[in-house]
Parts: structure tokens; C-alpha cells; sequence
């Protein structure tokens, strides 16, 4: 494990400290949660290639405005991961397969300009319709509830994109508003966060 990895883990795992760790672990793969088939593990610079797999796929990039990105924008993606999860105590995940550790795409939070943090999810086609996104959005806000004091959790599609609003709803989050995202018009929805208990001092 990296120098960074290990400072970003002993954050985490100190913010955690307060509540019940069974989905924050560690194991040989540097998982930070694991939901029943999926693994959350940091993104690092070796998942660049995967990320290009990914990321570089004018399909699984239709909906993005911006289109495909360049190796130089992923580049930047795992170290602006990195410094946010070192700084703001959340950033993006590799997720892979538990039993393959096959690399499925990317998941995770990124805070917006007005200061909110949402969650994002991305997966190779060939793992589309298989329940998988659901899964990763739904241990996010899971995790979410649990590491984050923040009082909810945003997601948001362009309006055509029938499947990532579906995600959503199957995950539990609520219709919020439609509004331009990116340039293009987008349905937000929201999920709310029971505040944290704050442990008791000794």
C-alpha cells in the first residue's frame, strides 16, 4: 500500500471509529467498504489503464456532455481523488468484483460548486443490467450515512437517461428538482442522512 493509502486509511479509520466498522475493512485488495459481490478499494495510479477501458468508451460516455476523457484528464482524476479523500475524508473508488477482482468502473463522491457532495457511478458496459450499479449507489449512501457529516447526498442524470434515473429511485433516493447540470437539462434526487452520533467524551 502506498504512503498516501495508508494516511488516507488512517483518517478514515479514526472518522469511523464512532460507529460500527463491518463495511469498513481492509483486506489483501485495500478495500475501504464491500457491499455482496462489489469492492471499494482507492482509486491509485495503476487503475489508469482501467480507467481509460473505461472513461475513453464513446459508449459508456454517451451521456456525458463533455464526451470521453483523455489519459491526462484520468491522470488528474486519481490524484484529485486522492487529495480529496486526504483532505475532505471522501473521492472516487476502484469497484471490483469480489470473487474475480475483475474491475467493474468507477463510484464514489465529488463535491459540487455550491458545496454539496454527490454520488457518481460508472461501470463498463458488458456489467451493465446486471444490478450492479444499484448495488455500488446503494453502499455509497450507505457508507455515506455512516463516514460523512454532511445532511444529505445528491445524484443527478440528464433526463433521457432512463437507467441512471432508475438507480437511483431502486436505491432509495428522492425526486428533488430538475435543472440544468453541466449544460444539459438533469433530474436530481436526494438522499438524506440521519445525523451522526457524537461519541461520548471519557
Amino acid at each position: 500500500m502506498s504512503d498516501t493509502s495508508n494516511r488516507i486509511w488512517k483518517r478514515l479509520s479514526t472518522e469511523c471509529s464512532a460507529f460500527d466498522k463491518e463495511k469498513l475493512v481492509m483486506t489483501d485488495q485495500e478495500y475501504v467498504l464491500v457491499s455482496k459481490r462489489l469492492g471499494f478499494r482507492m482509486l491509485e495510479d495503476h487503475d489508469l489503464q482501467n480507467l481509460m477501458r473505461l472513461d475513453m468508451n464513446l459508449e459508456v460516455r454517451a451521456f456525458f456532455p463533455e464526451g470521453v476523457s483523455t489519459p491526462k484528464q484520468l491522470r488528474e482524476k486519481i490524484i484529485r481523488s486522492r487529495t480529496s479523500f486526504l483532505q475532505k475524508g471522501f473521492g472516487e473508488f476502484s469497484v471490483t468484483d469480489l470473487k474475480t477482482n475483475e474491475f467493474l468502473g468507477r463510484a464514489g463522491f465529488a463535491e459540487l460548486n455550491n458545496g454539496e457532495i454527490e454520488a457518481g457511478y460508472l461501470l463498463l458496459k458488458e456489467y451493465w443490467g446486471k444490478g450492479i450499479a444499484t448495488e455500488a449507489l446503494s453502499a455509497l449512501l450507505d457508507w455515506a450515512e455512516k463516514a460523512l457529516s454532511v445532511p444529505r447526498i445528491l445524484a443527478y442524470a440528464p433526463i433521457d437517461h432512463h437507467a441512471s434515473i432508475g438507480v437511483m429511485k431502486k436505491a432509495g433516493m428522492r425526486y428533488l428538482k430538475t435543472e440544468p447540470g453541466h449544460g444539459i437539462e438533469c433530474i436530481f434526487y436526494e438522499y438524506p442522512l440521519k445525523p451522526r452520533d457524537t461519541p461520548a467524551k471519557s
